[in-house]
């Protein structure tokens, strides 16, 4: 029997007209979202219903008319649904459920993993030296000093830097002292006591500074003034934050 086109395509009917069915039934229980409501629909699929047996009364040859209706509505169910070669209704949502089951659970491929593990071996080991650590860090108080005396003082106190590295949550277990330590095993010169701004504390001085790297500070970038002839004027510069090797420093040992 199954190998009779036609029986072979009953269960497609069947599993076609139970969607159609589902779409319907759909279609009236979104009604309570909207403003007509589910009985408002409801009624009108049965005055509908009405209306086509009440005329099939008068005119028989009507049926002939709702059959041909409804096998197109059938067919097209079954084809835009894939309700083909055999394939019920079952058997779709069987293979949807496996699709959902299995597209998280995906296997990784060879490219995938190895993405995946320089990715955490990034996370986990970090490519910053402490020789680059200290250079940045070197680095951020040069341009610290020179932005400041761009401000017209002499220099910047060290719980100033601290506090600007605070800012950008890093090294938040260092206290004052232990930068300045660290300013001294880089062999950057910190007077113990420098007034800017009427306020003597711990600071490095550009003097100071100049002296011990035998040049003159380097301008950061943001500080360069714009030579082009009738340039508008920029928004006045903040002050340089300091670089992310910074959170890579290892405390100076302390030797008081």
């Amino acid at each position: 029997m199954e190998h009779i086109p036609f029986v072979r395509e009953v269960p497609v009917v069947a599993s076609a007209t139970m969607v159609a069915l589902r779409y319907v039934g759909a279609w009236l229980r979104a009604g309570d979202e909207e403003s007509g409501g589910f009985l408002v629909r409801l009624s009108a699929l049965g005055i509908a219903g009405y209306i086509a047996l009440y005329f099939t009364e008068k005119h028989p040859g009507l049926w002939y008319l709702y059959g041909a209706t409804g096998l197109v509505i059938v067919t097209t169910v079954a084809v835009r649904t894939g309700l083909s070669a055999g394939r019920t209704v079952q058997d779709l949502e069987a293979a949807h459920s496996t699709a959902e089951e299995g597209t998280p659970q995906q296997p990784d491929t060879p490219n995938d993993r190895e993405m995946v593990g320089e990715s955490d071996s990034e996370t986990a080991a970090p490519q910053v030296t402490s020789a680059e650590a200290d250079a940045a860090f070197a680095v951020f108080v040069e341009h610290s000093v020179a932005f400041a005396v761009r401000q017209g003082r002499k220099g910047v106190h060290t719980d100033t830097l601290l506090q600007r590295i605070h800012q950008e949550r890093m090294l938040a277990d260092w206290t004052e002292p232990v930068l300045r330590r660290k300013c001294k095993s880089l062999d950057i010169p910190v007077r113990t006591q420098m007034g800017i701004q009427g306020r003597n504390y711990f600071g490095v001085h550009v003097e100071n500074l100049e002296q011990a790297l035998g040049r003159p500070l380097r301008i950061p970038a943001q500080l360069v003034p714009d030579l082009t002839p009738n340039a508008p004027a920029g928004p006045p510069a903040g002050p340089p934050a300091p670089p992310a090797q910074i959170a890579f420093l290892t405390a100076p040992a302390d030797t008081d």
